[in-house]
């Protein structure tokens, strides 16, 4: 467990392989472990700001902004496979075998990586979106594009109501959209490149132990997906836990992330 000295935060910049500048912070002490945001979020607007810390108390926790997020760069064309490479340029920061964790969209992402061939040691993700229609005339990208050309904030709206399925009392309950994340709101573009076309038996090669995480009272297709995906994977494991809407607390997290990866723990369960 992480004393309160382990946990001094340090930031950097990695370069992608692309030449692409990645945004990283580093925090805690112990097994490294990498989080994925989810879409259109950086490091300080992420939905998820105080797990970082949380997990800090067991894991060396590495966050990162994704390509055209935050403070990281951004190269055209987007391809999926520079964000694959974007993950590997913090990865290959860390000391020994590494746990990713990633959430929604960003979880879709850890899959894809890890079928890729990055070095990762082990998955723990939050609830991804696996969509089996392909989208092979990039309708909805265009539409995406349509909608960034009517501003930002439609873009941002279309995408979290009609793409991610937010039901309109949530929606109603959320802060206001920031600047900052307007600011990234083109970024969304990249999860419509590649979010179509990814069952659950896309990643049946993903041979790294994996443990799907989701909510009890999230959309009913993503529990689907969840059972899918432990049957796919030859170490696949799913597990549904009380929480909100797309969404875990992040001592229920914290606990299923070092239970997955085998971290001891002082504190209560």
């Amino acid at each position: 467990m992480s004393t309160a000295s382990d946990t001094i935060e340090t930031t950097g910049v990695a370069t992608s392989a692309d030449g692409t500048p990645i945004a990283w912070t580093r925090l805690g002490a112990g097994p490294d472990l990498v989080m994925i945001h989810c879409v259109g979020v950086s490091r300080a607007t992420t939905m998820q700001p105080t797990l970082p810390g949380a997990l800090a108390e067991h894991f060396t926790v590495w966050t990162y902004d994704r390509r055209g997020k935050g403070e990281s760069g951004d190269t055209e064309p987007y391809d999926v496979q520079r964000e694959v490479e974007d993950l590997i340029a913090v990865l290959e920061m860390a000391a020994g075998p590494v746990t990713v964790y990633g959430f929604s969209s960003g979880a879709t992402l850890a899959l894809i990586a890890a079928a890729a061939g990055a070095p990762i040691a082990r998955l723990t993700v939050l609830e991804p979106p696996l969509f089996d229609d392909p989208d092979p005339d990039r309708a909805l990208l265009a539409e995406g594009r349509r909608r960034l050309a009517a501003g930002p904030a439609e873009l941002h709206r279309w995408f979290n109501v009609e793409v991610v399925g937010v039901p309109e009392e949530v929606m109603a309950q959320l802060p206001p959209v920031s600047e900052e994340i307007l600011r990234d709101a083109p970024s969304l573009l990249h999860e419509l490149e590649f979010l179509p076309g990814t069952p659950a038996r896309r990643f049946a090669s993903v041979r790294q132990p994996a443990l799907f995480i989701a909510s009890e009272t999230t959309d009913p297709a993503i529990i689907r997906w969840g059972r899918e995906l432990a049957e796919a994977l030859p170490h696949g494991e799913s597990v549904v836990v009380p929480g909100e809407w797309h969404g875990v607390d992040d001592a229920t997290l914290t606990r299923l992330i070092t239970g997955a990866a085998g971290v001891a723990r002082t504190d209560p369960a």
